[in-house]
């Protein structure tokens, strides 16, 4: 198995809380909201004949979304071609427990071209004896058990949902478990956060948020609007989550909510995952955990920490060279980003670099005084209490 991080974050703990940590770390459920698998630097830890391999298959590539595509999958390609099991090395070792995947083509009115194409490959990388998918609570804990990584189904509408709620089922029949209702656009649902205005949800949207309701699907407003998230709140039966954003109080951005979409949230019983991506967190030129960390605590603070997860978001899994080419500026632009939201995904947070660096945050807890079952919350237990009430 690949080796741990040889500098853990320095947050000056003791021996015995580093004792402590790691065996938290190794003991509790780890279930990030919004995991982004490995993170972009594994690619550098392959030997040179596999990267030649990869260099070659997307000069084959005639687009943006097929490099994308290629390069998200490769790693998951080869340990199902038996070449490398270096992305299951570092997922295990990075301690997590549930992580997620994308479905998307069931349910986007237009197809994305740089969306994910996992449920095409769902069969193949099923077969995979160390990931196994999963749509309940239950599944997790046996994951757990096991020592096997578990992904649920996730969805994020770059491209609106199709107007036809029917979709929405089908997609859960495939095993979709999380639908946020906006990306950061205006479309027939509700309204993203970077819009000009803010509408909250159209009755289409209050149909989608009805339907999740039914179906067990948790509804996700983490890229919507003030207005929209309030609304989804409002209207949902069941409980709500933010999986993966920030804390304006503690630095106001576009993806970070305001204390009362935060305390909205939690009035449904629902949680805020804290990302890990820096332009998120902080105006500083190199943000750290300590600031990932600030937001942990302005946000138990404010509502608790039985209602604070993990959705670190971050760094994405494929190289910077094809990161910086297909997810460039164009891109953020066609999805809603602005200039002042300072889009990199390039750029990384000191102390979380990829997955083995999840151990930092149980670290960081640790040192910021948490005790136990706090840590054991944030770290998995909140978010599987959702994840139980709604799907099951």
């Amino acid at each position: 198995m690949a080796a741990e991080r040889v500098q853990p974050f320095p947050f000056g703990l003791n021996p015995e809380q580093e004792a402590r940590a790691e065996s938290l770390h190794r003991e509790s459920i780890i279930f990030d909201m919004l995991a982004q698998y490995a993170g972009s630097e594994l690619f550098a830890h392959y030997p040179d004949e596999l990267r030649t391999e990869l260099d070659r298959r997307l000069a084959e590539k005639t687009s943006h979304a097929a490099m994308l595509t290629e390069a998200i999958y490769w790693p998951f390609e080869l340990a199902a071609r038996g070449k490398s099991d270096l992305i299951r090395d570092w997922l295990l070792s990075s301690g997590i427990t549930c992580g997620v995947y994308s479905i998307e083509d069931a349910l986007e009115e237009a197809a994305d071209p740089l969306s994910s194409q996992w449920d095409v490959r769902l069969v193949r990388y099923a077969q995979l004896p160390w990931l196994r998918y999963v749509t309940t609570a239950a599944e997790i804990r046996e994951a757990k058990r096991d020592g096997v990584v578990a992904m649920y189904a996730n969805f994020q509408p770059t491209t609106p949902l199709a107007r036809n709620a029917d979709s929405i089922e089908a997609a859960h029949r495939k095993g979709l478990r999380s639908l946020m209702l906006t990306y950061n656009r205006m479309d027939h649902v509700g309204v993203g956060c970077t819009e000009r205005v803010d509408a909250g949800l159209s009755m289409f949207g209050v149909e989608v948020v009805d339907h999740c309701n039914e179906l067990g699907i948790m509804v996700d407003v983490s890229h919507c609007g003030h207005l929209t998230t309030l609304d989804a709140c409002r209207h949902s039966r069941k409980p709500v989550n933010a999986n993966h954003t920030s804390a304006r109080g503690v630095y106001a951005h576009a993806r970070s909510k305001s204390d009362e979409e935060l305390k909205a949230v939690a009035e449904t019983g629902g949680i805020i995952g804290v990302v890990a991506v820096p332009h998120f967190l902080s105006n500083r030129e190199h943000p750290s955990m300590e600031e990932m960390l600030d937001h942990i605590d302005y946000i138990v603070n404010l509502v608790g920490g039985q209602h604070v997860a993990l959705g670190t978001d971050w760094p994405w899994p494929v190289p910077d060279r094809v990161l910086a080419t297909a997810l460039g500026p164009a891109y953020s632009a066609r999805v809603g980003f602005r200039p002042e939201d300072r889009i990199d995904r390039t750029k990384r947070l000191q102390g979380f670099r990829d997955c083995r660096d999840l151990r930092n945050i149980t670290r960081g807890l640790v040192a910021r005084g948490y005790v136990d079952d706090s840590i054991r919350g944030i770290l998995g237990e909140n978010a599987l209490r959702v994840f139980e009430e709604v799907c099951g």
